[in-house]
C-alpha cells in the first residue's frame, strides 16, 4: 500500500520530526530528524537524522530497524505517526539539499510561533547524517482530541495502489 497524497503532503512540509527507537534491552531512545521525503511508489519514509547529535538512536536502527516516527506541525500540533522497520544508508548529496531545505522551513516556522532560531538550531543540525528508510506497517493519528490513537486505513492513510 501506497500512503495517500495528504499524508505524504503533510510529512514533508515544515514539521517537527521525532524519531523513537528501542535498544536491545528494550530501553526507548528518541531523536530529532532534520528532512523527510516519502519515497515514490512505496509506503516508505526517508528521514534523514545526525548520526552525530542522535548517536544512539542511530546505533538501535542498525540493530534492530524498529521505530515510530511522529509527525508535528508546530502552528497547531496535528500530528501523525508511522512505525515499521527502516533501514540505515549514508546521506547523498540530494540528502544534504534536502535537509539544509527542510532546517530553514522548519526553523522560519517555528519562529513565527516564537522560537528563537538560535533555540531551534541546537537540535536542527545534519553533521554526520544518515537516512533511515523507514517501510511504513501503521499510520495512526496523534493530535491530541477525540481521534488520537486512531490507526488509518485504505480510506485515510494508506492508498492502494
Amino acid at each position: 500500500m501506497l500512503l495517500n497524497p495528504e499524508l505524504a503532503g503533510f510529512i514533508t512540509s515544515p514539521v517537527m520530526i521525532i524519531i523513537g527507537t528501542r535498544d536491545d534491552r528494550n530501553k526507548p531512545e528518541i531523536g530529532r530528524c532534520v528532512g523527510s521525503r516519502v519515497v515514490p511508489d512505496t509506503a516508505s519514509v526517508e528521514v534523514i537524522i545526525s548520526a552525530w547529535q542522535w548517536r544512539r538512536t542511530v546505533d538501535n536502527l542498525l540493530v534492530n530497524g524498529q521505530a515510530a516516527i511522529t509527525f508535528v506541525r508546530p502552528s497547531d500540533y496535528a500530528c501523525y505517526q508511522v512505525k515499521g522497520r527502516a533501514r540505515i544508508r549514508m546521506a547523498t548529496a540530494s540528502d544534504m539539499d534536502l535537509s539544509q531545505a527542510y532546517i530553514a522551513a522548519v526553523t522560519a516556522a517555528l519562529h513565527e510561533q516564537g522560537v528563537l532560531p538560535a533555540m531551534s538550531a541546537v537540535w536542527l543540525t545534519n553533521r554526520e547524517a544518515v537516512v533511515a528508510q523507514l517501510s511504513v506497517e501503521t499510520v495512526s493519528i496523534k493530535t491530541p482530541g477525540q481521534r488520537a490513537g486512531t490507526v488509518l486505513g485504505v480510506d485515510h492513510g494508506f492508498a492502494a495502489p
